[in-house]
Formats: structure tokens, C-alpha cells, sequence
């Protein structure tokens, strides 16, 4: 993939970043708490995935996206321990609200995860424009 078709490729995750997070938020808001929550999953999802781009990696499989995050953004220190997490905990959850049909999760509960979420795309953001890859 060339530079140039890299950044349309990171913008268009980011693109959907944004529009997950903004559904968890509305989901939230409408009282839709496992909805919410499976959203707020992807709107990290995608930034993660925005953060591979930039190295050249297009994992097709959740796991992958996982596992290549921490290789080349956790283990070298380029974003922290608690990120790697992050994910982990929205993508555990995720699975809970969207497979789960005794799982419900209270508002509150749901506000949480989209918070998570929110944290992670935030950083996620910060280091690609720190990188230069967005805008500031």
C-alpha cells in the first residue's frame, strides 16, 4: 500500500471510529445499553485498526488487530499497557452484549465501556497526529 493510499485508508477507519462512537453515544441516550456497548467495541476497533494502517498492517480478524496492536504499539512503548486493555475489556464485553442473551447491561454500565471507548480512540488519535497522519 503506498503512503498516499494509506492515509485515505486511515481516514476512512477513522471515519467509522467516529460515526461507532457517535451511535454508542445516541444508543446510550435512546436507553439501549448492549447496543451501546457493541459499538463503542468497533468505534475502537477501527481507530486500532487506523494505528496498524500506519505500519503497513491490515489484520482481516479481531484477534490479529489485538495481537498486532501490541506488537507494534504496546511492547515498544508508543502507547501504553492500559490501551492493550482497554480493547481487550471492550472487545470481552462486545461479545457479552451481542451473544449473551442473559447479559444485560445496566445504563450506567454501558456509560462505562463508551467512556472506555472514548479513551481509546482519544489516544488512538493523539498518536496519529502526532505522527503526522492527521491533523491536530
Amino acid at each position: 500500500m503506498s503512503p498516499e493510499n494509506a492515509r485515505v485508508h486511515v481516514a476512512a477507519e477513522l471515519d467509522r471510529a467516529d460515526q461507532a462512537l457517535r451511535a454508542a453515544q445516541e444508543l446510550l441516550r435512546i436507553g439501549l445499553s448492549n447496543d451501546a456497548v457493541s459499538r463503542a467495541y468497533y468505534a475502537a476497533l477501527h481507530v486500532a485498526r487506523a494505528l496498524l494502517l500506519t505500519e503497513g498492517i491490515d489484520p482481516q480478524r479481531h484477534a490479529g488487530v489485538s495481537s498486532m496492536l501490541g506488537m507494534h504499539f504496546i511492547l515498544p512503548g508508543r502507547l501504553a499497557p492500559s490501551h492493550a486493555k482497554e480493547l481487550a475489556r471492550l472487545e470481552q464485553f462486545r461479545g457479552e452484549a451481542d451473544y449473551n442473551r442473559f447479559f444485560v447491561f445496566t445504563l450506567e454500565g454501558a456509560a462505562e465501556e463508551v467512556a472506555v471507548a472514548d479513551r481509546f480512540c482519544e489516544a488512538g488519535r493523539s498518536l496519529l497526529s502526532a505522527a503526522g497522519w492527521i491533523g491536530p
